[in-house]
């Protein structure tokens, strides 16, 4: 009998040793694979880009980032090439902005002053046939469209429209899809904030990136009264040639993978600087660069 008891506690404790065995190598497994998935994630975006010399635009695909693994650069085809152009062939000049409205699967985009058709607004789903329809201007300010973004909590798109004398400077709203409609939040931004990027982090809260140099500051911009908030200066230079005083940028926040601003340049000069980052304030301060991937970037929009 004592026998038979020291042979069953002994299976016993064997049993729950090879059960211990087991839960932990799951665990590892488990925790291998969440570390394998994070990675492999890699941020995506549509990237707006514009030759310096012909004004010609164009609409790529990127995945990855400085941080978060190979990057890569594709156009975006439907049929043709991934130029923007009227559906008479017409190439779209100058295009200053570019949201995508996951929902219907349509691209929206801006042009400002300088476009083919000044301060139009732009729909598509083929790049190589783009409606064109000049703003409907509610403001009552002086227009240049540009960095259009939709707000991913209630699908409205907002712009920044630049100006160099008050109260031009400011947040536009657009009354897409049903109208071209552009009117003004409340409050201009003050006059020397310079507004190159315009997105949206994950809790749908807006923020702008004011431009100096090689330098830039993340600005938060209250999406119902237009009034900057509080800012945070980039840990790290967001373009890789310092005599341009207020250099162009696409700005970015990606929330699918690794909840960090990216930048993209524009830089007909040397070569544009590609960035993902987060200041001091934000979660950071980190940052990382990598220069020459990217074309001219004007702006980007969330997939």
């Amino acid at each position: 009998m004592n026998r038979l008891n020291l042979t069953t506690v002994v299976v016993i404790l064997l049993t729950i040793a090879a059960c211990k065995k087991h839960v932990t190598a799951d665990k590892t497994s488990s925790l291998a694979k969440t570390s394998n998935t994070v990675e492999e994630c890699q941020p995506i975006m549509y990237n707006l880009t514009v030759d310096s010399v012909s004004g010609f635009s164009y609409l790529f695909k990127v995945a990855g980032s400085p941080g978060a693994g190979p990057i890569t650069v594709v156009p975006y085809v439907v049929s043709g090439t991934n130029q923007l152009k009227d559906c008479s062939g017409n190439p779209i000049l100058n295009a200053s902005g570019l949201a995508y409205d996951p929902s219907t699967g349509t691209f929206w985009g801006t042009t400002g002053v300088t476009g083919s058709v000044p301060n139009a607004i732009l729909k598509f789903t083929d790049p190589n046939c783009v409606s064109v329809t000049p703003a409907t201007n509610l403001c009552g300010i002086v227009l240049n469209l540009s960095d259009l973004e939709r707000d991913p909590a209630t699908g409205i798109l907002y712009a920044i429209n630049r100006g160099t004398v008050a109260p031009n400077n400011r947040i536009v709203k657009l009354g897409l899809p049903g109208s071209t409609n552009v009117s003004c939040l409340p409050n201009p931004l003050p006059v020397g904030l310079n507004a190159r990027g315009l997105t949206f982090n994950c809790n749908a809260q807006m923020y702008v990136m004011h431009t100096s140099g090689t330098s830039g500051v993340i600005v938060f911009v209250d999406k119902v009264t237009g009034l900057n908030g509080p800012s945070y200066a980039y840990p790290g230079p967001i373009t890789t040639f310092a005599s341009v005083p207020v250099p162009e940028v696409g700005l970015h926040f990606d929330c699918s993978c690794i909840a960090r601003f990216i930048t993209g340049s524009f830089n007909p000069i040397t070569a544009t600087r590609m960035t993902d980052g987060l200041p001091s304030g934000l979660g950071g301060p980190i940052y990382n660069t990598v220069i020459g991937t990217l074309k001219p970037t004007v702006d980007f929009a969330k997939p």
